[in-house]
């Protein structure tokens, strides 16, 4: 999916990592005592969950056009990516009653979050393989004329 031959998947990755990153930071913090972070954890959990749904669609649209050796490589992206946001997802339903926030979220909230965290960062490492190594979302260039051409030459 591109906008004005951009590749939209990359651009609007970056707000749910920022998002889930923060509430992860937050969650760490509030294990070290920092009690009011749990509140900006909960509210970042939130909102990376809603700004993961553009990203999901962009990423399954460019997704379906991935072939040869890259597309093992894409599988394990989706599926590490979609455990983040299951993980981080459930985290935040742990921690709302009735439309509002817990008072504190309960400890296995802020687990699942660690575990949302590490899940985002290896699917983050195959997205960038998808990219730097073969080429994914990249218009024909110097040395390649198409995505075809770089992936089944590897």
């Amino acid at each position: 999916m591109r906008l004005f031959d951009h590749p939209l998947h990359p651009l609007l990755v970056h707000f749910p990592i920022a998002l889930w990153s923060l509430a992860t930071a937050c969650d760490v913090l509030t294990w070290f005592g920092f009690d009011s972070a749990w509140h900006y954890a909960g509210l970042s959990l939130g909102l990376g969950f809603g700004f993961a749904v553009p990203a999901i669609v962009a990423g399954f649209l460019d997704f379906t056009k991935v072939e040869g050796v890259a597309l093992s490589t894409a599988n394990t992206h989706m599926l590490l990516m979609a455990a983040a946001w299951v993980i981080y997802g459930a985290s935040f339903m742990m921690r709302v009653e009735h439309m509002s926030l817990l008072a504190q979220p309960p400890p296995f909230a802020i687990a699942l979050s660690l575990l949302g965290f590490g899940m985002m960062a290896c699917g983050g490492w195959y997205g960038g393989q998808l990219v730097y190594h073969y080429g994914v979302g990249k218009t024909g260039s110097k040395d390649s004329s198409s995505i075809e051409t770089q992936c089944s030459d590897r």
